[in-house]
């Protein structure tokens, strides 16, 4: 049987050589065939889109690909949102940009991202964030659908392949330079307009044979975040001992569950992002048959955000006046005596650095073996840097109902505060307001400086690193001459992964805690910030009920945290706040290091075969994959010994003095089959079918050996995970068809079914347990008399009212801490692991069409993706459930024109709502719907100039994210629009 070659169109033989990556592999015709070629030059967003075409249809399996328009020019300034135009593909929104990407309804911890082949490190998880990465040094990223034995390990919905340029690909003097203008329309405080610079020059020597290639690129970025938000929705709250309480029950459920609100407040985020992108590549062909790569890869992202909050805090019940309950359990509107106002003050500072240093080594051992060797050394590193990650100071209305003649004359402007009319409705955001009581009793209009005071501060402080080695040796042989057998792919490969997670919490550090804070404070210290513009985006925002904050200047503030001495009670401020939380702290540090290490050894092989069926050629890939993984765990923890009942409802821990050390060990073995068929059953008419069993690994921080004890223990919210080294990989069968019809020059329709049965599915379970004999005063005999004694006098028996009664019984100054007595219960936590429990499958359809008007300059490109299974949450249940998150269909529809000069692209990109997670509680939690309308304007003032405008989510679109019904608000934020403005010189 004669074997038939794929004929190879002038533009895919193009593509093959420009983008000198795995593509490459993907074709059986002849590379240095392919070299004798014409290459011709495809620019601008109909190019990328052709080009783009091309790689689907040349590729074998289920691929998609995203092409640059031009060296140094990728459609998108942001790679997830250049994806997420791929059906089967959607973003998950950072700071109002594109970050980690679900494909075929799989969340981002189940895709591999590789860089030109090479697994990438990434930190906090396994999914990696592509707002860290430029798109100026990406000529191309592939997206595989369906898995491969020559493809490494790790995605079960895709493996996703991000190609930089290499110079021995541009033979000659090659370059581009951009300066871009970005415009937020959000922004407030910092520059309205802030820079993006980039370019890319690449020059080959010795008669093209040694290259070298350098891109860098530098975007700074000022924007506000605008956000409300709802801690916690906590289960069965029970507000009956409330004094005249007025309760409107509608609750249907049969179980009579109901959800009430831990609080509801607002924030304005003014953010700062700076990132700086570089790489440089040698190359180097001494001889014709060998090529070695030496490259260099650097990323940073440095972010900072200066945050406002400011909202109510609930007592959980006892001293209610009104509240409805509408027939999910749900509390829609609850009013609450002597609740909490509270600005919080923050500054959050991070940065994310990543580096790769690689070598490739390419021998083309003679006509048929080729053999490639390689290797990286690669780091991803996350932490906190200056003040920590979220260093915050908690301040606001001074009064004490309770304290008697414990404190000083607050004066009559010291305000005490009732909730009123707090509202928690579907589609908007909560409303809320205050009704405000003077030290005389009487009604007082607004909070005023006086009123102001500090409560406590806190500050956290992380450092996630992830090393990774890695070492590639693979092989490709083609027979010489006619046969079945087309190619075969070997190869052998060996990476290690050192994850290491170091956390450190000051716990709350007393600064007043309401009590006489207010005299250190200046009244002209606080200022009065009307907010009737803010939320204005949201169907019932912009005319709240509250329209006004009290705030002050977070460093002056934290001047006087650091620099108090108060005479009246000299122990209740820090004597300095912590810069280096990795330090020892005053009221003592939380400290946990863990630590895993990850070795995996994969041999593979596959083999390319070609059939003569009725006259057509039909294409086999069959392959296997064989890899062994060891899991080592240890780590070192402070863990909690007791709980103390600081203040009102505020709690810490009491931690042991000295570490512990925990270690595990895991191993799995896995058998990883494949194959791939697909024929042009007709003139430009390809079918394909898939299988293929494929992996994820379970979330680093779940193989973790150490125990975390979450927050602080306030009353309903006392939480604790446990790792678990030992869990074994989510594993798939993989089964896709598909069929395309190439039926004009760059227009093409496809339709594709895919069916994935997954096992293993990780579900963290929650339990009651008792942890390590620690008690709870709150529910102890103390407790209980305290509260027996306030309903006896017409008292509310709020949680600050309850303490203070407690140290009056027992002698004890106002504001003692309360540690536990041998006669108080042991204390009941959530104590949540994850464990393989689910086998669950999915399934969905992909629709695809891109169609060009001939010479006209218009085209379109429309896709959809239906996704289903029986991996979707019933929003009813209250025990915990597994459920897939990420899961949803998806939308996207762009326009062009590209003709002559002139090149406009208008998209369109919706995403259906999806489960997002589960709270505390086992509640799931929804992100909605979300569609975002963007503009590209390119014009080509001569061959070697472009000038250009971007706009993003130019509808101003919100986002909404909320537990188990929509009434149960958990946050929206509202962004605004993003546009840019810039120019492009290439040579």
């Amino acid at each position: 049987m004669k074997a038939k070659k794929f004929n190879k169109s002038l533009l895919a033989a193009s593509i093959t050589l420009g983008l000198t990556g795995t593509i490459s592999s993907h074709v059986m015709a002849d590379e240095n065939e392919a070299k004798d070629v014409e290459v011709i030059k495809v620019k601008g967003i109909r190019g990328s889109m052709v080009k783009s075409m091309d790689v689907k249809r040349s590729s074998r399996g289920v691929v998609e690909a995203i092409s640059s328009e031009d060296i140094g020019k990728f459609p998108d300034t942001n790679l997830a949102e250049s994806l997420q135009r791929i059906s089967g593909v959607s973003i998950d929104r950072s700071n109002n940009e594109g970050s980690r990407i679900t494909v075929r309804g799989m969340g981002p911890e189940f895709n591999l991202v590789t860089l030109n082949g090479r697994q990438m490190p990434t930190v906090g998880g396994r999914s990696y964030d592509f707002g860290n990465i430029a798109t100026e040094g990406v000529s191309s990223v592939e997206v595989y659908k369906t898995t491969r034995a020559d493809l490494p390990s790790g995605g079960i919905g895709a493996t996703v392949n991000m190609l930089t340029a290499k110079p021995l690909a541009f033979p000659g003097l090659k370059g581009s330079v951009g300066l871009k203008g970005v415009m937020e329309t959000s922004n407030e405080t910092g520059d309205d307009v802030t820079p993006e610079i980039s370019g890319l020059i690449s020059n080959t020597f010795a008669d093209d044979t040694f290259g070298v290639l350098a891109s860098f690129a530098h975007q700074e970025r000022n924007n506000r975040e605008q956000r409300a938000a709802v801690d916690n929705w906590i289960p069965n709250v029970n507000i009956s001992a409330s004094p005249n309480l007025e309760l409107t029950d509608n609750n249907q459920r049969a179980d009579g569950t109901t959800w009430y609100p831990q609080n509801a407040g607002y924030s304005i985020n003014d953010n700062e992002r700076v990132r700086t992108n570089g790489q440089l590549v040698f190359q180097y062909r001494p001889v014709e048959n060998v090529t070695a790569t030496l490259d260099y890869t650097y990323s940073k992202l440095e972010f900072e955000s200066n945050r406002n909050s400011f909202g109510v805090w609930f007592n959980n019940g006892g001293n209610v006046s009104s509240a409805t309950i509408n027939e999910n359990g749900t509390y829609t509107h609850v009013a609450e005596i002597g609740g909490d106002y509270a600005t919080n003050l923050a500054r959050g500072e991070s940065e994310n650095e990543n580096k790769s240093l690689g070598f490739n080594l390419e021998w083309q051992v003679n006509d048929g073996l080729t053999l490639t060797f390689d290797a990286h050394d690669s780091s991803a590193v996350s932490q906190g840097v200056g003040l920590g990650n979220d260093a915050f100071l908690i301040i606001g209305n001074t009064f004490c109902g309770f304290c008697g003649d414990a404190g000083p004359d607050f004066g009559p402007n010291t305000a005490n505060i009732n909730i009123k009319d707090a509202h928690f409705g579907a589609d908007g955001i909560p409303i809320w307001g205050l009704d405000l009581i003077d030290g005389n009793g009487n009604p007082q209009d607004e909070l005023t400086g006086a009123d102001m005071g500090s409560l406590f501060g806190a500050v956290t402080k992380g450092f996630n690193e992830n090393e990774m080695t890695q070492f590639q040796l693979k092989g490709k042989w083609v027979p010489q001459g006619d046969g079945v057998l087309g190619q075969v792919d070997f190869g052998v490969a060996r990476t290690e992964m050192n994850f290491r997670s170091t956390n450190a919490y000051s716990q709350n550090l007393p600064a007043g805690w309401w009590n006489w804070s207010a005299v250190h404070f200046a009244d002209d210290m606080f200022t009065r910030v009307g907010i009737n513009s803010l939320f204005d985006a949201f169907s019932n925002g912009g005319d709240k009920a509250i329209d006004y904050y009290v705030t002050a200047d977070f460093d002056e503030v934290l001047n006087i945290f650091e620099t108090i001495d108060d005479p009246i009670a000299p122990d209740i401020y820090n004597a300095g706040w912590p810069t280096e939380v990795n330090g020892k702290f005053q009221s003592g540090p939380i400290d946990s290091d863990s630590r895993v290490k990850e070795e995996t050894t994969s041999l593979y092989a596959q083999a390319a075969l070609m059939f003569d069926v009725f006259d057509r050629t039909l294409d086999v890939i069959v392959g296997a994959r064989y890899e062994i993984t060891d899991v080592t765990s240890n780590g070192l923890e402070v863990p909690a010994t007791a709980m103390e009942w600081v203040n009102g409802n505020e709690w810490e821990y009491v931690y042991a003095e000295e570490q512990s050390f925990s270690e595990g060990t895991g191993e799995t073995k896995e058998f990883l089959p494949s194959l791939d068929m697909s024929m042009e059953v007709e003139e430009d008419m390809i079918a394909r079918f898939s299988y293929s069993k494929s992996l994820t690994r379970p979330p680093i921080g779940a193989l973790g050996s150490t125990k975390a004890f979450l927050g602080n223990p306030k009353v309903n919210q006392r939480k604790v995970a446990v790792g678990n080294p030992a869990l074994k990989p989510y594993v798939a069968d993989n089964f896709d068809l598909s069929f395309e019809y190439y039926y004009d020059e760059g227009s093409y329709a496809s339709i594709g079914y895919f069916h994935k049965n997954v096992d293993n599915f990780l579900v963290n379970v929650t339990t009651k347990e008792e942890v390590a004999g620690i008690r709870d005063p709150f529910i102890g005999p103390r407790a209980e008399q305290a509260r027996q004694e306030l309903i006896a006098e017409g008292i509310q028996p709020s949680d600050q009212a309850i303490h203070d009664r407690i140290n009056e019984n027992q002698g004890t100054p106002t504001g003692t801490r309360i540690g536990a007595n041998a006669d108080d219960p042991l204390a009941i936590f959530d104590v949540s692991r994850d464990v393989n429990l689910n086998e669950s499958s999915l399934k969905g359809w992909e629709l695809a069409v891109q169609h060009m008007f001939g010479e006209t300059g218009f085209g379109f490109q429309a896709n959809a993706t239906f996704v289903s299974g029986d991996v979707e949450v019933n929003r009813d249940i209250t025990d915990a459930q597994f459920a897939l998150v990420g899961m949803s269909d998806s939308a996207n529809f762009s326009a062009i024109y590209d003709k002559d000069d002139l090149s406009v692209r208008i998209s369109y990109n919706w995403r259906d709502e999806f489960l997002s997670g589960f709270d505390q509680h086992s509640s799931p939690v929804f992100t909605e719907a979300y569609a975002q309308v963007d503009l590209n304007v390119n014009y080509q003032v001569t061959e070697n100039f472009t000038v250009f405008f971007e706009g993003l989510n130019i509808t101003e679109e919100t986002q909404r994210v909320y537990v188990r019904y929509e009434e149960q608000f958990l946050s929206g934020a509202q962004y605004g629009a993003r546009y840019n403005l810039g120019a492009r010189y290439s040579f």
